[in-house]
Order: C-alpha cells, then sequence, then structure tokens
C-alpha cells in the first residue's frame, strides 16, 4: 500500500508481483480511491473475468464503510451480458449489430425507457440508487429488469459521475472501443488511474484483440451474400479471394502452416479480382451495410471480410501473417506486440498498478507491455503467510518432454501421482500441460487402486459442466481433480477454506512449436534480446504457478504443491520461481507429505 501511494503521488506505473490472498484488491484500490477523490479522477479497475467484480465491489463497500466517504461505484460488464432481450445465442459481431439496429430503428423499448432526448425520470431514479453505495452489476440488472430500462445504458450514465469503474481489459485495451467508451463517459485516459487485476493475462489477451482472421469458409458466404443482394460481380470476387487462399496453401496437408507476405496476398488480389484492392474493401463494406440493413439480420460475412482487407497492409514488424491449413484455409494477420495498444493507454494515464500473483518475472512484463522505464516501479512481495503451512516439492525423474513421451513414462508418472495422493489426507487436484497427455497417464491410473474418488475435467465440457465439476470438488473430502494447466479449473477459480491439501503440477505446458510461436520468439529476440525466454519459456511457467497457486488462498490455508518434471530444476525454469518459494527436490514426495500432514 505504502508503494502504491508512492507510484500514485509521482503519477508513475507500479507492477506488482504478490502471492494470492493477501488483499492485493485493497492494497490498490484504498490508496487510488483517495488519490481520486482529492484530485478530481478517475479509478479503473480492470479484470478478465466477471465473477472478480464482486471483490473490487465488497472492498470499496468496507471502505465506505469504514471511513464515511462519499464513493461513485458503478461496475460494467459487456453489453451483450447484460442486455434483456434474449440474445445468448448470437456471436459478438451479430449482438452490436442487432443493438445498433434496434437504436437506430428506436425498436428497443430499454433504451428508449433510459432516455429518448433526456434521460428519463425512471433511468434518473435508479441512477441515484446506484450513487448511493456500490452496488454489484447483478443488482444494478435486478433494477433495470425491474422498471424495463437497459442496464448498459444506465451504468453509462451513472458512470458519468462515477469515482471508480469497473470494467474488462477490452474497454480501454481495444483501440475503437476505449475511444467510444471514454466519450460516453465523459472520461479521459489523462484523467484516470487504471488497476489491472490479474495482469499476467493482459499481454496475450491484448494481442488477440488486435488480431483477425479471413477464413474460405467466411468468404463462401460473403459471395453468397453478394449473389443474394444482385452484386455478381463481387460474388466472383470474394470466390477468386477463396481461390487465392487455396492457390497460397498449394501442397499444405491439414494442420500445416506458412508465412505469408503481406504483398504477396493484396498483389494476387489485384491480379486475380476485377476490382483494385482498396476498392474491393469499399464494395465489401457498402454490401455489409446493405445486408445489415435488412430487417432481423444481425451479420454479415461480407463486413468481416471487409475489416480483414482493411487490417492486412497495416502493421509492421509487430504482426506476422499466417496460413494454416484447416477444414478451410485460414488466413491470420496476427498481433505479437500487445504494446502497440497498450503503450499509448499506459503513457498517458496519469498512474497506473499492475498487479497479480503471477507476475514474474516483472521485467519482461515490463518491456512486452512497453511501460516507460522512468515512469515504472517494479516490486516482488514475499508471502507473509507462515512458511511452515506450505510444502513445495520438485520430483526430477520425470518430464512430459516431447521426445521423453511414452507408455513407461506415463506408468512413472501415475505410480508417483498414486504415491503421493494416497499420502494427502483431503482433496488433491493434478494439473497436466494438455487434454491428450493427462488421459495418456489416466489410462495407467486406471490399472492401479487409487482410493479416492477421480474427477476428471473434459475437453469438450461446456461453461455449465466445469462449474458443476468446481462444485462437486467443494462438497467432497477426499476426491482427486484431474484438469489442465491453463484452464478454466487452474487459473481464476477459488478453492477456499482449504478444498486442496496438494495440488500436483505435471510437466509444463509450453506451446506446440507452431509458427505462431517461432514468430513470437524471433520478434522479441529482435526487440529485447530474449526471444526464447519472452516468447516461450516464460509464459509456460507462468500458467504452471497459476495452476500451483490453487494450494494455498489464505493465512490458514495448509497445503503442498509438487512440480513434477525434470526442467523445473533448469535454470532457465526455476529462475521463473518467486524468490521466497522454498523448493525441496526429491524422488520420494511421499516421505515428505506422509511427515508434513502428519505435523500438520
Amino acid at each position: 500500500m505504502s508503494d502504491a501511494y508512492s507510484t500514485l503521488k509521482k503519477g508513475g506505473n507500479l507492477l506488482a508481483h504478490a502471492p494470492t490472498g493477501i488483499g492485493k484488491t485493497a492494497a490498490a484500490l484504498t490508496p487510488a480511491l483517495e488519490c481520486a477523490l482529492r484530485e478530481g479522477r478517475t479509478v479503473f479497475f480492470l479484470t478478465p473475468k466477471h465473477t472478480q467484480h464482486t471483490i473490487v465491489v465488497e472492498t470499496a463497500r468496507s471502505i465506505v464503510r469504514k471511513h464515511g466517504v462519499k464513493v461513485v461505484l458503478v461496475d460494467i460488464v459487456g453489453k451483450q451480458w447484460t442486455c434483456l432481450h434474449s440474445v445468448r445465442q448470437l456471436e459478438s459481431r451479430e449482438f452490436n449489430e442487432f443493438c445498433k439496429a434496434k437504436k437506430r430503428e428506436e425498436s428497443c423499448v430499454y433504451y428508449n425507457n433510459v432516455r429518448r432526448q433526456k434521460l428519463s425520470k425512471r433511468a434518473s431514479a435508479v441512477v441515484s440508487e446506484m450513487k448511493k453505495e456500490p452496488l454489484h452489476n447483478e443488482r444494478v440488472m435486478e433494477l433495470c429488469s425491474e422498471h424495463e430500462l437497459c442496464p448498459y445504458e444506465v451504468c453509462i450514465e451513472a458512470g458519468k459521475d462515477a469515482n471508480i469503474i469497473i470494467c474488462d481489459y477490452f474497454h480501454l485495451f481495444s483501440p475503437p472501443i476505449r475511444k467510444a467508451f471514454l466519450s460516453k463517459l465523459r472520461k479521459t485516459i489523462e484523467g484516470s488511474i487504471i488497476i489491472v487485476d490479474e495482469a499476467h493475462n493482459l499481454p496475450e489477451r491484448v494481442r488477440t484483440l488486435l488480431s483477425v482472421n479471413l477464413s474460405g469458409y467466411a468468404l463462401g458466404k460473403a459471395a453468397g451474400e453478394a449473389k443474394n443482394m444482385g452484386f455478381l460481380n463481387l460474388a466472383e470476387d470474394f470466390n477468386d479471394v477463396g481461390r487465392i487462399l487455396g492457390e497460397l496453401g498449394v501442397g499444405l496437408r491439414r494442420g500445416d502452416e506458412r508465412f505469408v507476405e503481406c504483398n504477396e496476398f493484396t498483389t494476387m488480389v489485384e491480379a486475380n479480382t476485377s476490382l483494385r484492392y482498396d476498392e474491393l474493401v469499399s464494395a465489401a463494406e457498402e454490401l455489409g451495410d446493405e445486408v445489415l440493413s435488412i430487417p432481423n439480420r444481425y451479420r454479415s460475412y461480407a463486413k468481416s471480410v471487409a475489416n480483414f482487407l482493411k487490417n492486412w497492409p497495416e502493421g509492421g514488424l509487430g504482426y506476422a501473417r499466417i496460413l494454416r491449413k484447416e477444414k478451410y484455409m485460414k488466413l491470420s494477420y496476427m498481433c505479437l506486440d500487445p504494446s502497440i495498444s497498450c503503450r499509448e493507454v499506459f503513457d498517458k494515464a496519469f498512474s497506473t498498478i499492475l498487479m497479480s500473483g503471477t507476475l514474474v518475472p516483472l521485467k519482461m512484463y515490463s518491456s512486452v507491455l512497453g511501460l516507460e522505464t522512468a515512469r515504472t516501479e517494479m516490486r516482488e512481495y514475499p508471502s507473509p503467510f507462515p512458511n511452515e503451512n506450505r510444502l513445495t516439492l520438485v520430483v526430477p525423474q520425470v518430464t512430459t518432454k516431447y521426445s521423453s513421451r511414452s507408455d513407461h513414462m506415463y506408468r512413472r508418472y501415475a505410480e508417483l501421482i498414486r504415491r503421493i495422493v494416497e499420502k494427502t489426507p483431503g482433496n488433491a487436484a493434478v494439473f497436466y500441460p494438455a487434454y491428450q497427455l493427462m488421459e495418456s497417464v489416466l489410462n495407467e491410473m486406471r490399472k492401479m487402486s487409487l482410493g479416492k474418488r477421480m474427477l476428471t475435467e473434459k475437453q469438450d465440457m461446456s461453461k455449465s459442466q466445469k462449474r458443476q465439476l468446481h462444485k462437486r470438488l467443494l462438497e467432497e473430502k477426499t476426491a482427486v481433480l484431474m484438469g489442465v494447466q491453463a484452464g478454466s479449473l487452474s487459473e481464476g477459480v477459488d478453492y477456499p477454506d482449504n478444498t486442496l491439501d496438494t495440488v500436483i503440477i505435471v510437466g509444463l505446458p509450453l506451446e506446440k512449436p507452431d509458427l505462431e510461436t517461432n514468430a513470437l520468439i524471433e520478434y522479441y529476440d529482435f526487440k529485447f534480446d530474449r526471444g526464447w525466454d519472452y516468447g516461450y519459456i516464460y509464459p509456460a511457467m507462468n500458467r504452471a504457478l497459476q495452476a500451483a497457486g490453487r494450494c494455498i488462498r489464505s493465512e490458514t490455508d495448509k497445503g503442498a504443491i509438487v512440480f513434477m518434471d525434470e526442467r523445473f530444476m533448469w535454470r532457465n525454469y526455476s529462475k521463473c520461481f518467486p524468490a521466497d518459494l522454498k523448493l525441496v527436490v526429491t524422488e520420494k514426495p511421499e516421505e515428505y507429505l506422509g511427515r508434513f500432514f502428519l505435523k500438520n
């Protein structure tokens, strides 16, 4: 908290690696809110998941009760998730067009009830209610449903006077969304204090926001739209672009990929269609607008094609252009450099605090996100929890390296997991690098007597099914959860009240060495001279540490974490462990676990 005050005083950036459960939200929000109230600024608290909004709202309520200050907080989630129409089945692009059409036609009763020319009385009443105390978005939705009001528009109206706005990464890090979002709120980046929670997610999320794809499927659908609307020449042009993707992919088998030069594609488009490249973009956009003007039509593939074609010639070194053969050919324009968007936000914001329980190495995040060195402080905070409450083991005689995977290795993993689970008095969780590897180890474990119920995450599970699996684990006393690293059950999901006695990390979730990963390594090597670390090793270690963090969640939790792969001892990987993590290397983890749980 002292470091946050210091950062805010000079208008800088703070990167904070701080263990789970020590109160990062309160430590960041308290000084940020004090500064905002004193200087007339706005705190934007960004989280990657809706579930994390609750913690911020509850923390703000505690601050209000303790200090008696007047605070206006608005909890904003994506517009589609608050819409009172039945729109959950729509894709995001379809929903955006649905919403635009409803407002344009003045046929949305919820929007109309908020405002015609000015704010309605019933909307003003709900806004006034929101200003009395911090409310969860769920409560705002209930109030709006009772009064038949658009929750998003009501939140935007209340947000104009807000001291704290909780929202998602995309609200500020997607350039077009940021511009519209801030304009509606009558806020500026310069007047903002930005807190980024779970900031280890930010680089990948921003890269995804800045990437676009074009598939043979979308081109075929766009050609169908053009034909149905009477644009026969344009339909043939779309088919020609589809054939160009086929020509670029000659010789590729399913799953194969290749790099495509920017001019290689644009030159072929110019030579094989009836229009110049810029004319094709304009024609596709015009067709898209006509398609979307049809009643109850909320998606245009031509519009998507136009968006891709418009973006393709943009950018420079920070992008990779890759063609991949799947069921259809897919051409991707992939962002490699999140600082393309992040730098503008961090340079202009009054002050920022980026925090996570796995924000190591701090230097990598500072570099990759484009934080100005002179304005940035980096802090790694040790765990304040008693050392005797945590046992951390590394088992070195196994590995999930591709070259070492075999039935023999899967049996060794299975036997070690069995021995560890037998010495675990309560629940355990085992997180694997991939579903295929998990299934290979499980095949061996099914031949053994485990003595505990296995709860297994499946690749095709829906979010609802995964929530049910999580709920079952919370109700169990001696079960074993089998899941994957970087999955929804290993990141961002809480296991309260010492749900897990032991967490086992099976190997490293290293990315498949595809062209995107290779491009990332090459780009980070060019920019930072740290390509292999920044593009390959550190992201994998971060996922492993995220999964390991499911064990100790509070100062009263006691548990064991077992890392099972020889590579966790290699210097390139071990330097990613938090400095305060005391590792014990052993080939007999069950002996250490027996003593640990007997003592605790």
